[in-house]
């Protein structure tokens, strides 16, 4: 009777000799395999190593007496377990979690708040909400398709084009809202100002974008300061003047960030040889960039269509969701979080099943802690509605709302760096498929607390699609690895 080795399954090869001593011709093979195979958590990752450096069955047979690559990866995973430690020069994966720099990130995004009310006194909200809501969906669109292919080139050795595309998004996004902001005073009647507001809110979207791929955080802190005290001071004293002065700080700061933004996205570094064209590039990822772009138009459609009817006259409604603004640094940094806690966990456990229950264990951990942080920055824009008189069931139902939606956006973030972009797209038009298409079997002349509960369920639904997704994925032991 053959054989089964539990841990993986598979049968034993009863066919190697065993008063063959190989121990240190596999030593002499696993040593080149460098710091991967010391993470191995079954001999099916072993054998794609041995693989992919060339061995077959054949080398397997003729120099290590085995009669498969499998039979040999069996072997070496055995050794390897034996191993107190893994050689000198294994060097424990970099962390990727940075906990001050990546929860700052939805408040540095957030910085040209502190210029809205002084953009409102100036050109109306009637004409700049509607403005700044179109662009930022733009903005979104844009900025996340193209750091998700900068990402991709960076991480194949081509600096040079990631920071031309990078260039590009904020070129496309400056003309796009131009051309958004022109059509609204057009057709609304509207200021010419506006349309300087929204290539401005633009401008720094997407600027701010590429300060944070290069890891600038400080940068874009400090060169935003002027802005928001500016801000602040035409709230404090409300007067005209101050207001237009506020504005005009705001738009030398801009400036300022998308100078710095430009600079870093040139490349200057000579040991850097020749990169293929750009146009060759994208047309390599374009597997990967056409279901991201398609994922981020997704999303800004599904948040922003929910948010976007109230922003004119339910104020209450509109604020009650700026906690996933703040918050989305957090989620950021759990998503990093749980990378290196699963990576640390393959060398923790000894089966694959060990790691899924880990991981699994792991996700629901990352998911609590992110719903928990966003509801507690939730409660500070609901207190200051309640303070003010102006809480509402809605409003309450709509931060509750942007909690779960902060929730599956944790997850998505998982899902997106492990290139699961076509299962994102699925979970995001189901939960559009709720709302707002949801939204036409409500009753004629349906409160806004129906239409926000309703978001609601969406939003659960994409959550709860996406964990489920994962959790699954978890069983691929190799993607974390």
């Amino acid at each position: 009777m053959t054989a089964v080795d539990p841990s993986v399954g598979r049968p034993v090869n009863p066919s190697v000799n065993p008063s063959v001593d190989l121990s240190e011709d596999i030593d002499d093979l696993i040593e080149p395999m460098g710091t991967g195979v010391f993470r191995a958590v079954e001999p099916l990752q072993v054998a794609a190593m041995l693989e992919s450096q060339g061995l077959n069955d054949k080398i397997a047979r003729e120099q290590y007496d085995h009669t498969s690559v499998f039979s040999l990866a069996e072997t070496a995973y055995q050794r390897i377990r034996t191993m107190e430690r893994p050689p000198s020069h294994v060097r424990a994966p970099l962390r990727r979690a940075r906990p001050a720099a990546q929860i700052l990130h939805g408040l540095l995004y957030a910085l040209p708040a502190a210029l809205l009310p002084a953009a409102s006194g100036l050109v109306g909200t009637q004409w700049l909400m509607p403005g700044l809501v179109l662009t930022t969906g733009l903005g979104w669109v844009l900025g996340s398709a193209a750091s998700n292919l900068g990402y991709s080139l960076m991480g194949h050795g081509h600096p040079r084009s990631a920071g031309r595309v990078l260039r590009t998004a904020l070129l496309l996004g400056v003309l796009g809202a131009a051309v958004t902001g022109g059509v609204i005073a057009i057709a609304r009647n509207g200021p010419a100002l506006l349309i300087a507001l929204c290539v401005m809110q633009m401008a720094f979207q997407v600027s701010s974008g590429i300060l944070l791929f290069y890891r600038r955080e400080g940068w874009l802190a400090v060169i935003m300061l002027p802005a928001v005290a500016a801000g602040l001071a035409y709230i404090i004293v409300g007067d005209s003047f101050v207001g237009l002065v506020a504005i005009w700080v705001g738009f030398m700061c801009i400036v300022a960030t998308v100078a710095g933004a430009v600079r870093l996205t040139f490349m200057r570094d000579e040991e850097i040889g020749a990169e293929p064209p750009l146009r060759a590039l994208v047309e390599a990822n374009a597997r990967l960039l056409i279901p991201s772009l398609f994922y981020a138009t997704l999303g800004a459609l599904f948040l922003l269509q929910a948010e976007g009817r109230y922003v004119l006259d339910r104020t209450d409604i509109a604020v009650a969701g700026a906690g996933l603004v703040v918050g989305m640094g957090i989620l950021e940094y759990r998503a990093h979080t749980f990378e290196d806690e699963t990576r640390a966990a393959i060398g923790q456990v000894r089966y694959p099943s060990d790691f899924t229950r880990r991981g699994r264990w792991l996700l629901a951990k990352g998911v609590l802690i992110c719903l928990a942080a966003l509801a507690a920055l939730s409660a500070l824009p609901l207190g200051f509605l309640y303070v003010t008189g102006a809480l509402t069931a809605a409003s309450v139902a709509m931060a509750a709302a942007h909690v779960i939606v902060g929730g599956a956006y944790f997850v998505a973030f998982l899902l997106s760096n492990q290139a699961k972009m076509v299962h994102l797209c699925g979970a995001q038009a189901a939960a559009l498929a709720v709302h707002p298409l949801g939204r036409l079997l409500l009753p004629p002349g349906h409160s806004a607390l129906a239409d926000v509960l309703l978001f609601a369920a969406a939003a659960s639904v994409f959550l709860v699609i996406l964990v489920v997704l994962m959790g699954r994925g978890l069983k691929d032991v190799r993607q974390y690895s």
